[in-house]
């Protein structure tokens, strides 16, 4: 099972998610704020990689970079750095995931911990980068997964989440402001115009949008 973990901030719930897994998972973690301390990896996690981004990818670019990485899963699983696992919730997770489908937990926020199984990849394509730093690229690729047909499973998978924990860390600069109302507006516009394409990368955003200026 890959174990994808996006992190921008609050290492210390980073720390607090990888002390609970409980499965036997390839890590991956992108470390978006590039001041990852020392960790603590369990012994049950079978390898760990560690990339250390100059900037903040934003999630979408972020999800789309951990599937590159292994081009060759099956599926590809992810989680918020703020979550907790509970005990046999990676398992649950790992047997829901399937290649033709986008597997969900059935408890909000959805997509604190998901994945998406290859055949989607293939033929709906990855995460619209252009909806950036956070916030609707969820929406956006579900969206375009039902558009193609594929099944969205939504299961129980027991988690403890930290809700909004990157947005209210004081060392992140609250723009959150800017940049919701700008990929609600992109997102919208995207439904309005029957737009189901996977977008781009897009430099103009990306500068509007940004929470470190």
């Amino acid at each position: 099972m890959i174990l994808i973990v996006p992190v921008l901030n609050r290492y210390d719930l980073l720390q607090r998610m990888l002390d609970s897994i409980d499965y036997p998972v390839e890590l991956l973690i992108i470390d978006n704020g590039g001041q990852l301390p020392e960790i603590r990896v369990p012994e049950i996690v079978k390898k760990t990689h560690i990339l250390t981004m100059p900037c903040n990818q934003g999630v979408s670019a972020s999800w789309n970079l951990g599937i590159k990485c292994f081009p060759f899963a099956p599926y590809w699983s992810f989680t918020s750095a703020d979550t907790q696992f509970h005990p046999g919730a990676l398992q649950k997770l790992a047997e829901a995931s399937r290649p033709d489908c986008l597997t969900l937990n059935n408890a909000f926020p959805f997509y604190q911990s998901f994945s998406v199984g290859e055949q989607l990849v293939q033929e709906v394509g990855l995460f619209d980068e252009s909806i950036y730093p956070i916030y609707f690229e969820d929406n956006d690729y579900e969206r375009r997964v039902s558009k193609k047909g594929f099944p969205v499973l939504k299961v129980e998978i027991p988690v403890h989440h930290h809700n909004a924990s990157t947005i209210h860390d004081t060392s992140t600069p609250n723009r959150n402001g800017v940049s919701w109302p700008s990929n609600q507006a992109y997102f919208q516009n995207k439904c309005d115009t029957d737009d189901y394409s996977e977008g781009r990368w897009n430099l103009e955003r990306i500068r509007a949008n940004s929470w470190h200026k």
